[in-house]
């Protein structure tokens, strides 16, 4: 399915069953495993499986910008923190890789609730898996929060 992006941006989506999908931003393909979708859309019906995917691709088009001045941002902390000197820098940059893919994934789940609105809930109300879903959004929001934590502690920390 050809998409364009709030701000512009085209894109092409498709998704599989399975929750394999291939998405393109303005011809580049993002290849990248279907690891959400497999995980918290289990136990939910075929065609609720495929929507709530669709969307959540989607969803990574639509908060593109979002997640490029959050990566920006935690870029710019690791380079002042280079410019002072400091060890572990391979676990900042895991911090930081690790914090801005759970925020992507935090923002375009996000966006398929609000798309999908109370359906959404619904949906999840019933699933013999509800579970996965707050562990989802307990894990990616920990993961968010704490690598950015890592990186502004070893600010002040001299890491």
């Amino acid at each position: 399915m050809r998409v364009r992006a709030w701000y512009g941006l085209p894109g092409e989506i498709v998704v599989e069953e399975g929750g394999w999908h291939l998405v393109s931003i303005a011809g580049i393909p993002l290849p990248h495993p279907p690891l959400v979708n497999r995980f918290i859309r289990r136990g939910l019906s075929r065609s609720e499986r495929l929507r709530y995917s669709y969307l959540h691709e989607f969803g990574h088009l639509q908060t593109l910008p979002l997640a490029l001045l959050h990566a920006g941002g935690l870029a710019l902390l690791e380079r002042r923190r280079r410019s002072r000197g400091g060890a572990g820098r391979r676990a900042r940059v895991v911090a930081l890789v690790g914090a801005h893919e759970a925020l992507w994934e935090l923002a375009s789940e996000a966006y398929v609730a609000v798309q999908a609105g109370a359906e959404y809930r619904g949906a999840y109300r019933r699933n013999p898996f509800r579970w996965r879903l707050p562990v989802f959004w307990s894990v990616m929001g920990a993961l968010a929060v704490g690598g950015t934590v890592v990186l502004l502690r070893g600010r002040r920390a001299g890491v």
